[in-house]
């Protein structure tokens, strides 16, 4: 018989300092002879090949679009530049409609005209403005401007309607400097 002078490897854990493995995160406290019990892998989730099709009711289908909403995925919705240009030169005067009249030309022909219309309206504005510091008719143009201040309000509340029903809105009064 042989015999074979290679040590014998341990049955059961290694006790600490006799070649077992070096930890390399933080070791959670065992007590002394007892061990982790053996965790086992969460069960995967299996998605059904095909979602379950229901009817939709009438309430739930969608209504259909006007055609001035119906845009391709991506674009901007022009009722929403519309909105943001008024109301912003409602309070911010010629420099945002001109900004919108320029950057959004030529994608949307409707909103094209909305963004004209408002430009003109603004530059309107700013004249009667200046003309408030001439003596004795600035008083005429102050009121004025406190007039076309407020069209300026009513048309950023009625405009982006008037573009989502494929109409062209037009102030009550207005100048044509860019046409």
């Amino acid at each position: 018989m042989s015999e074979n002078n290679s040590p014998t490897p341990p049955v059961g854990p290694t006790p600490p300092g006799y070649n077992a493995p070096e930890p390399t995160g933080p070791v959670p406290y065992q007590q002394p002879g007892y061990s982790q019990p053996a965790q086992q892998a969460p069960a995967q989730y299996q998605q059904p090949a095909t979602a379950p099709q229901y009817p939709q009711t009438p309430a739930q289908q969608p209504y259909p679009q006007a055609p001035s909403q119906q845009y391709q995925q991506g674009a901007v919705d022009p009722a929403g530049t519309v909105v943001l240009n008024y109301w912003l030169s409602v309070f911010f005067s010629w420099i945002p409609a001109l900004i919108f009249f320029l950057t959004e030309k030529g994608k949307n022909s409707l909103a094209d005209d909305f963004h004209r219309q408002n430009l003109n309206f603004s530059i309107l504005r700013v004249i009667a403005f200046v003309l408030t510091f001439i003596p004795y008719l600035g008083v005429v143009f102050g009121i004025a401007g406190v007039a076309l201040f407020i069209i300026h309000i009513i048309a950023a509340v009625n405009a982006p309607q008037q573009l989502r029903n494929g109409q062209t809105y037009k102030f009550p009064f207005n100048v044509q400097f860019i046409k």
